[in-house]
């Protein structure tokens, strides 16, 4: 009752699994234990072991059903008229909940046996279990209040419903992203009310994935503080074709419904970003792209971690084209803030500069979101202006920081610094 208020299961990887392999053992020691027991009390087994197979039938066969290939009832069932069709995922819960009856009916049946006689205390007990079952099923679970507590980031959310988002967290898994969020709502009475998470890349603006979920308003707070605190957990998949190496956005839309219309509500307030009045980004993530080692001789090494390994650049160009230029980078630890690479042109005779600033990997993937083995590869197309003097020019790159505009030092392999953090690329002879 405990796993079906709060969904547990559902955020545990292969639960169907754990849960067949758990019931197998069940079985095993059931007809291990049946074997050595009297012949009276194989009732009670045999009772335990329909019980359980009907649990199993309803929790983990018929359940997924609808998602493969739905049974239809329709029109008839012997005298029994069905309009419409039944479904027959509509009676999982049923098949779940008469299986647990009859295994807890096996359990009495063989306490019976063994203590045909209590005690008063615990006939006691025994009376007054059911209540303390319910009252720890829909008690605040101490887990949420830990979760909230000390392990979410506060948030203050206001939608246009009166719902309001204390707080959240968020998970990336290898094959799925999770957001826990922790909500409160004026009244108990409202219309239906559900949440989206949806997962886009932030330059193509690309959706990758997204769930779309009614909230189950599943309580962690006592019922007389003033607003009805809410727990929810909203699961993405994500596809096998997901792109690598691109920096994807995590964005959450509230909704409500009303006369069966699902309608979107605007953010009153917000103290994180938003890309319009109601999509929020939540957080930002990448998935990281399979990669080679590291190299023990890039071009340069950064002080941060980063290195430069290698750099395609033509010995001449042509003023008033576009210069390719390709960077290759590897990052031994993750980035945290963001950098902007330079690459300046100085003409030998004049002395003229001319500048030209991106990101490394352009807008893709930002410097912040850099993990521990990248290995990556932007190719840049350099605008050369038309009245740019022809002659060499010497070729340097580097990264700043962009929040104070100060160069990050580097180191040539061999373990010299380079001067003014900058990396000498080499000449090009432009026409």
């Amino acid at each position: 009752g405990r796993d079906e208020y709060y969904r547990f299961h559902e955020f545990i990887a292969n639960w169907d699994s754990h849960y067949a392999e758990l019931g197998a053992a069940l079985v095993i020691a059931t007809v291990a234990v049946a074997l050595r027991s009297a012949r009276r009390a194989w009732l009670w087994h045999g009772c335990f072991l329909v019980g359980l197979a009907m649990s199993a039938s309803g929790a983990i066969l018929v359940e997924r059903l609808p998602t493969q290939a739905p049974v239809r009832i329709c029109n008839e069932l012997g005298l029994l008229r069905l309009d419409p069709c039944l479904l027959t995922y509509q009676f999982e819960e049923a098949l779940e909940f008469l299986g647990v009856w009859l295994a807890l009916v096996a359990m009495l049946g063989h306490f019976s046996e063994a203590l045909p006689k209590p005690a008063r205390y615990i006939r006691r007990f025994l009376l007054l279990s059911p209540l303390l079952w319910a009252v720890l099923i829909l008690r605040p679970t101490p887990v949420s209040y830990l979760e909230y507590r000390f392990l979410s980031e506060s948030a203050r959310l206001q939608f246009q419903s009166e719902v309001e988002i204390e707080a959240y967290r968020v998970e990336q898994e290898a094959d799925a992203v999770s957001l826990h969020l922790f909500w409160t709502a004026g009244r108990r009475d409202e219309p239906e009310l559900g949440f989206s998470l949806r997962l886009i890349d932030q330059v193509s603006g690309e959706s990758i994935a997204s769930r779309d979920q009614i909230v189950r308003r599943r309580a962690w707070s006592f019922g007389f503080e003033r607003r009805n605190r809410y727990v929810e957990r909203l699961i993405v998949d994500l596809p096998a074709a997901a792109p690598r190496g691109r920096a994807l956005w995590i964005l959450l839309t509230h909704w409500q419904t009303v006369e069966e219309t699902y309608l979107t509500q605007k953010v009153l307030s917000s103290d994180l970003h938003l890309l319009d009045d109601s999509q929020i980004v939540m957080g930002e993530f990448v998935l990281p792209s399979r990669s080679a080692g590291w190299s023990a001789f890039p071009l340069a090494a950064f002080d941060n971690g980063f290195a430069l390994e290698s750099v395609d650049m033509p010995d001449q160009a042509t003023s008033g084209e576009n210069l390719q230029v390709r960077f290759t980078w590897r990052a031994e630890v993750a980035g945290r803030e963001d950098y902007v690479q330079f690459l300046h042109f100085g003409h030998e005779a004049s002395g003229e500069w001319r500048v030209y600033d991106q990101q490394p990997l352009g807008p893709r993937l930002p410097t912040r979101l850099w993990y521990a083995g990248l290995a990556d590869s932007e190719t840049w197309g350099v605008p050369l202006p038309a009245d740019l003097a022809p002659g060499r020019y010497q070729v340097f790159t580097g990264l700043y920081r962009t929040r104070d505009k100060e160069r990050l030092p580097a180191r040539a392999a061999a373990g010299g610094a380079f001067a003014d953090a900058r990396v000498p690329l080499g000449s090009l002879i432009i026409e």
